[in-house]
């Protein structure tokens, strides 16, 4: 796949230039932790943790978020786990299912609402599936965790994605067309993929980090709305 041989020739760099420096006690760089699973949430069994990073997005009163920024304006922040593992989509979805009939303590299930129905449909339709949890103690603290196949993603949606790429650099006015284009297309527009709390855009975001793997992909997003 693409930046294989970019990616050789860094490592190249990098080995020879450690081969090349002494090592004095006490000089010895500490490794790097592993990611960890921050969201509370079980990951499938024998899935690696690739990124563990926070979350933080803010929806001013313009905005429709939808999803688990689905409770009006403010500020969303919590924590975004994404793994990866060479198990098939079709056993990654049946846990996910799994998940939503007995989810795990602390996590109640989401219907998906009407209002995401489209995309829920696409997004299943596209190598991707999603469900959506709440904490029962705390209304505004919501989870999504999304199963995806970065290729089957790839490759049904490269295009879109382009498109989508293009239309987030446009001025506001210009960005009917692709929105038109997109929905006549894929029944989806531009706005929609960029959407807060929108399960294409968060699958979407993730694939950079599979760029290089035969893997699937695990998208774990805990928020807390604050005003």
């Amino acid at each position: 796949m693409k930046h294989v041989f970019v990616l050789s020739v860094v490592l190249a760099a990098l080995i020879a230039a450690s081969c090349s420096k002494s090592t004095t006690p006490g000089s010895e760089v500490t490794p790097t932790a592993a990611p960890q699973n921050t969201t509370g949430f079980p990951l499938y069994t024998g899935s690696e943790i690739l990124a563990s990073k926070e979350f933080s997005q803010t929806i001013t009163s313009s905005q429709a978020g939808m999803g688990i920024m689905s409770s009006g304006a403010g500020t969303y922040t919590g924590n975004e786990v994404i793994a990866g593992s060479t198990a098939p989509l079709a056993q990654l979805e049946a846990w996910l299912h799994q998940n939503a009939k007995q989810p795990p303590s602390g996590f109640v299930a989401v219907t998906i609402p009407a209002s995401m129905s489209s995309a829920y449909a696409i997004a299943t339709k596209n190598g991707v599936d999603f469900a959506i949890f709440r904490d029962p103690k705390n209304g505004k603290h919501g989870l999504i965790v999304v199963a995806m196949d970065p290729s089957a993603v790839h490759s049904k949606l490269g295009p879109a994605l382009a498109l989508v790429s293009k239309y987030q650099a446009l001025p506001q006015g210009m960005r009917q067309g692709i929105d038109t284009q997109l929905k006549a297309r894929y029944g989806y527009t531009a706005s929609e993929f960029v959407q807060p709390g929108s399960p294409l855009g968060t699958a979407v975001g993730a694939m950079t980090e599979f760029q290089n793997k035969n893997e699937r992909a695990i998208i774990i997003i805990d928020a807390t709305k604050h005003s």
